[in-house]
């Protein structure tokens, strides 16, 4: 009986072992008491030395000196315990793709191999393994958290000299703030910059992600030229379909336009509104720039979303208010106070002329001075107001000079002093009738050529004036009738501005010495403070007081001015816009994303 009991006993047991070991584990044991975490301080340097010699991503050496600062002790030894630890960090890439950013961009295969490794009980007691899963671990999000907070790609590298926003020098940003495990992953989750499109912009990408597009129109536009009203051509039926599934155009226009290949008037009144939706010259032509804007597909959509999300973090954090921002591609600019926000529509650069990466090849080759393609792209500026300028003169850019005016000159020799322009040298006026124009070639004249100050001054009356390594500015201009277009790419890379005195109120608003009504006073202009404006109407000598030299105005506040550039823009009602990228942009952070 005693042995019956026995056997029983046994067979219980093994019943047992057998039935435990197919119970899913609840928590991540160690097999070895003698396991320490200190052992695989070793590991750690030999591993990190080797990453060293043979890893060219830009982190290793930062996470090598962090790990050093620590005396190679692991970071995540406890943390990598907890059996949910994986699916948390994972999740942060998940989260991170409806940023734009991809996961192909980190290391996860590794990461996720040696997670597997130390939760295996043939390896789990090996230092090596362990280090490595600790360093993977830091590795991918090191390089998240440095994505989601500076951006993955370098705006210098991608978009070179012309972009000079605050970026990588981010005061806040802490590097190494991701790699505590106490909340490192948490702050990771949490981050957001502060501009309020990136939550917008996320909410689109996520849309878009989960949205089954049908099939979308495309346009053949090999060989097209300008369609104008009346014309035929045989992409009209393809033009009609795309605007009727983009929302423009009603869906009978399809089987009506498919009968006839004449463009007319029923669809003109469609693509005027298309283009002006999208920044464009709203005149109703069917020109290369609208069909690329009519080609743009959903994949292309999220593309330009991607692109967007990535400029935000390029900048990080908004100023703190007042600043003024110029949107470029929306040819807008807005005034940030702390209760309020002003807009006015802007002029900007006119951007690359055509074929100009072509025309730069030959010009490196030829070195012929009027072969260089020109390009008056506004650039991307951070700087701080400096000085509103009353009456300013304008010194006419070397390349202006022999570009244009060049030619100006020789086909009428009294050019100049019919548009108010004096000539220097060496500081010293000269009368330009007395210079013999045809000894000088477009490349090589020795003089500075200036225009004079007053109203006819291709600056106008108001030039706004802060520091940045391109001489531009913003100003007002003679040129009104160029606020009407939609498409206000129009300039040699200045801002212009339609309304300048809305802008000097804000700049000069808290001045204590000559602020925005003293500057309307020496304009002869009506204060806005209606104390003054009383006094002004009454003063008999108030035309005595106008200025009519160049005076320099100091902003005494510290102001941030910033050139950005979106090619999304959300209205009052908070929809999209999606707009057409002036100066070719989208694409180049796409392909660096890729």
């Amino acid at each position: 009986m005693l042995k019956n009991n026995s056997i029983a006993c046994i067979c219980l047991s093994v019943l047992l072992i057998g039935f435990v070991a197919c119970q899913p584990k609840t928590q991540f044991e160690l097999k070895h008491a003698a396991f320490d975490k200190s052992e695989i301080a070793e590991s750690l340097q030999i591993e990190l030395k080797h990453w060293q010699a043979n890893d060219s991503s830009n982190c290793i050496d930062s996470i090598y000196w962090f790990y050093e600062q620590k005396a190679f002790e692991p970071i995540w030894f406890t943390a990598m315990q907890n059996p949910k630890f994986r699916s948390t960090v994972l999740a942060a890439f998940d989260s991170a793709v409806y940023e734009g950013l991809s996961k192909s961009h980190y290391p996860l295969d590794s990461f996720n191999k040696y997670q597997n490794l130390i939760h295996d009980t043939l390896y789990n007691l090996n230092y090596q393994i362990w280090a490595k899963a600790d360093l993977y671990t830091s590795k991918v999000l090191y390089m998240l958290w440095h994505d989601k907070v500076l951006g993955h790609t370098n705006p210098y590298k991608v978009l070179g000299q012309k972009y000079t926003l605050p970026y990588p020098n981010h005061p806040w940003y802490r590097a190494f703030a991701v790699l505590d495990p106490s909340n490192g992953i948490s702050q990771l989750q949490a981050y957001h910059p502060s501009d309020s499109d990136y939550y917008k912009l996320k909410a689109m990408l996520r849309k878009a992600y989960q949205s089954t597009q049908g099939s979308e129109t495309m346009i053949d536009t090999t060989g097209i030229n300008k369609i104008k009203l009346g014309d035929s051509s045989i992409i009209m039926p393809l033009v009609a379909r795309r605007l009727v599934e983009l929302g423009y155009a009603p869906n009978d226009f399809i089987e009506f336009f498919a009968q006839t290949l004449q463009y007319k008037r029923q669809l003109y009144h469609c693509v005027k509104a298309f283009q002006k939706e999208a920044n464009l010259s709203d005149d109703g032509v069917i020109g290369s720039s609208t069909l690329k804007q009519l080609n743009l597909s959903s994949n292309d959509k999220i593309e330009t979303i991607k692109a967007n999300l990535e400029r935000i973090r390029w900048q990080g954090q908004m100023p703190q208010k007042p600043y003024v921002k110029v949107n470029i591609p929306e040819f807008m600019l807005y005034l940030y106070s702390p209760d309020t926000t002003w807009q006015m529509r802007v002029c900007v650069g006119k951007g690359k002329e055509k074929y100009y990466d072509a025309k730069l090849k030959q010009y490196l080759v030829s070195k012929q001075y009027l072969e260089k393609p020109m390009n008056h792209e506004t650039p991307q500026v951070y700087s701080l107001a400096r000085y509103v300028v009353l009456n300013p003169t304008w010194t006419v850019p070397s390349s202006i000079v022999g570009r244009e005016l060049f030619n100006l000159i020789l086909k009428d020799p009294n050019y100049l002093n019919k548009n108010h322009f004096q000539v220097l040298k060496n500081g010293v006026m000269i009368d330009p009738n007395s210079i013999n124009w045809r000894k000088y070639r477009a490349d090589n004249i020795p003089f500075t050529i200036r225009q004079a100050a007053g109203e006819d001054n291709s600056l106008g009356v108001i030039k706004i004036d802060f520091l940045n390594p391109f001489d531009v500015y913003m100003h007002d201009t003679p040129l009104k009738d160029k606020f009407k277009l939609n498409n206000r790419a129009v300039s040699h890379g200045c801002v212009r501005l339609e309304f300048p005195l809305i802008l000097t109120d804000f700049l000069l608003s808290t001045n204590l010495k000559n602020n925005h009504d003293d500057l309307r006073i020496m304009m002869g202009q009506m204060p806005k403070d209606t104390a003054k404006a009383r006094l002004w109407m009454n003063d008999t000598g108030r035309l005595n007081k106008v200025v009519k030299t160049t005076k320099y105005i100091k902003v005494e506040q510290a102001i941030p001015i910033f050139f950005d550039y979106k090619t999304i823009v959300f209205d009052s009602l908070q929809r999209p816009r999606f707009l057409y990228d002036v100066y070719d942009k989208n694409k180049l952070i796409s392909d660096q994303l890729k």
